[in-house]
């Protein structure tokens, strides 16, 4: 049952890697994060912050680690990619967003939601070309339940849609469970928050345990992301007027936060219909969670344009981003295999028919829950 406890342990295997999620809430639980980076017996910390973390939060954080030994904030771009083979006893901390929790560290303490069930959990991958050493993984993750429930609406709503991703790709037994709990406002109790990270966890245990790599079945914790990706262009250059991709001053404002990764997963959903590996109702339980979180399902309508190459239409924006193929579902949950790849290529003509067909509906972040029975998504 979801929202018994605003707490949580968990231990997470990813091959060799192994490492505790904690999930706390209350003032109290900055005296065990004193402790637990005590035992870390660090002659330095290196702070990595993305500037998401709250300013308090951060201070806190930087109170403590200031206590023990001498401490450095830096951003991101400014962490070396890796930490000096001499330098055996500086502990690197990421603090912070998706930015933060992206890099190196032996701590990562998530302060928004998006972050917490996604890249604070992951390993890193191997540099390009590089030798296929184990990845980086954290000794700690560390989140406070309660800060999570408390930050901005957009940005609450924009992390369950990760919850979300979990669910439809992963997890589809907690279908009905989530469906209750998602509410358009984005606002959560901690104990909700924490069940929500829980079942992030649980599905990324499930997967990453033997496919540390995500090479394999762990694919599916990026369902629909790589067309988000693709959905953040063009709503930049939409809202810029039909701007050149990537011209200075393009924005994301004709999208909330969250909206690019709801709409990827829209157009997985719409891309497997297509092909017929999808049925009605796995579409519609796609819709049917994201109108419940308040998540737009339209595409901007402008065209996007690229320097030098005139007119691009969304599809020809997608098509460059699908690579050599893309995670598609054949069910919820139960990712499509062909030939034993997870990664199924598109072609222009299904990427059109996906954009049209979201070109149809929009859910406004003001809209109430759907009152729909769910029987039909999970039958």
């Amino acid at each position: 049952m979801m929202g018994r406890t605003a707490e949580l342990d968990r231990r997470i295997q990813a091959g060799p890697a192994n490492f505790a999620l904690l999930v706390r809430g209350g003032e109290a639980s900055w005296t065990e994060l004193a402790d637990r980076l005590a035992e870390f017996e660090a002659d330095r910390f290196i702070l990595v912050t993305d500037g998401a973390a709250p300013a308090d939060h951060l201070a806190r954080v930087r109170t403590i680690a200031e206590a023990q030994a001498p401490c450095t904030v830096l951003a991101p771009s400014d962490r070396p990619a890796a930490r000096p083979a001499s330098d055996g006893r500086t502990v690197v901390i990421a603090i912070g967003g998706e930015r933060a929790c992206g890099v190196p560290a032996d701590v990562r303490l998530p302060t928004t939601l998006a972050a917490a069930c996604g890249p604070a959990l992951a390993l890193l991958r191997p540099p390009a070309g590089g030798h296929r050493a184990p990845r980086t993984a954290p000794a700690l993750v560390w989140v406070r339940s309660d800060v999570l429930a408390g930050r901005p609406a957009p940005e609450t709503r924009a992390g369950m849609v990760e919850v979300i991703r979990h669910v439809l790709a992963v997890c589809p037994a907690q279908y009905e469970v989530l469906a209750k709990v998602l509410r358009p406002d984005g606002r959560y109790s901690p104990q909700a928050i924490a069940a929500c990270l829980a079942l992030c966890a649980d599905a990324r245990a499930a997967l990453v345990c033997f496919d540390p790599f995500e090479t394999g079945p762990a694919l599916a914790l990026d369902y629909g992301r790589s067309l988000g990706t693709a959905v953040h262009v063009i709503a930049a250059a939409a809202d810029a007027g039909g701007a050149d991709v990537g011209a200075p001053g393009a924005g994301v404002a004709a999208l909330a936060p969250g909206d690019a990764e709801a709409l990827g997963l829209l157009l997985a959903a719409h891309i497997a219909v297509h092909r017929g590996l999808l049925d009605g109702a796995g579409a519609w339980a796609h819709h049917a969670l994201l109108a419940r979180n308040g998540s737009a399902t339209a595409l901007p309508a402008l065209p996007v344009r690229s320097a030098g190459t005139g007119a691009r239409t969304p599809a020809a924006v997608l098509a460059a981003t699908a690579g050599p193929g893309l995670l598609l579902l054949a069910g919820l949950g139960h990712p499509y295999c062909a030939r034993g790849r997870l990664l199924t290529p598109v072609d222009a003509t299904e990427l059109r028919a996906a954009v049209e067909g979201l070109g149809r509906t929009a859910v406004p972040h003001s809209r109430v829950p759907a009152q729909e029975p769910l029987a039909a998504a999970t039958g």
